[in-house]
């Protein structure tokens, strides 16, 4: 679908590069503007242009490479690390209509700072889509207190690169704090903290209905700069 420079792709994780569908499915119109926060290789906003969804998408990525790859995709590439900049002035005359945060909060040092900057350039109609991992997991309880050790991984909720750790009610206290109100959440399930992993037979909607912090690995949150909290939607 698009070229590649050299052998690229084949250095990335696959965990930062696949088409983010479970976010995407939130964004709705024609011809929009959009703010990809960790845009990668930029598949994302491709993605949007080529179905009409999008007609100007701006990423910001960390990694040289895989901005290199997305400056092929989308319409510009700013090359930040977040925690280390701030890219106000990078993003001036720009309004969005969506602005995506792909598992990236988690990343950065004061990511309330950070959300009250980024939401100043989205506009009054649009809707910021945050994902983030889920650190009461059961997983974290059976490392801590069954292992006795917190891991170090490529990805997931013990990805070795977080620098913050969220629970529910941590979400929902950053995101009042960044003056934004939760329009939707989405809590997507997993039993253990690994892809593809599944429920144990017949437990899977006991254990979801009763202890539904403990099975969520990862939240997905709609919200805007004002707005009242609309439902809470739970899917597989």
């Amino acid at each position: 679908m698009f070229s590649i420079q050299g052998d690229l792709m084949n250095d990335f994780n696959e965990s930062y590069v696949g088409l983010r569908s479970d976010l995407l499915k939130y964004i709705e119109g024609k011809s929009l503007n959009i703010l990809d926060v960790g845009c990668a290789t930029g598949i994302n906003g491709r993605y949007l242009k080529d179905n009409d969804i999008a007609s100007f998408v701006v990423g910001i990525e960390y990694d040289e490479n895989m901005a290199i790859v997305a400056q092929q995709n989308i319409d510009k590439v700013i090359i930040a690390d977040l925690n280390n900049i701030d890219i106000r002035s990078d993003l001036f005359g720009n309004e969005f209509d969506y602005i995506v945060l792909g598992d990236i909060l988690e990343h950065l040092i004061d990511p309330c700072s950070f959300l009250k900057n980024i939401a100043f350039f989205l506009k009054r109609s649009g809707n910021i889509i945050i994902s983030i991992p889920n650190v009461q997991h059961i997983e974290t309880f059976i490392q801590l207190y069954f292992h006795g050790t917190w891991p170090c991984r490529e990805r997931g909720i013990f990805d070795k690169t977080h620098l913050r750790f969220f629970t529910y009610k941590n979400i929902l206290n950053l995101i009042e704090k960044s003056n934004l109100s939760v329009l939707d959440v989405e809590r997507k399930f997993r039993y253990r903290d690994a892809v593809g992993s599944r429920f144990p037979k017949y437990m899977g909607a006991f254990l979801r209905r009763m202890f539904p912090n403990l099975f969520t690995f990862q939240y997905i949150v709609i919200c805007k700069r004002d707005g009242q909290v609309k439902r809470e939607a739970c899917y597989e």
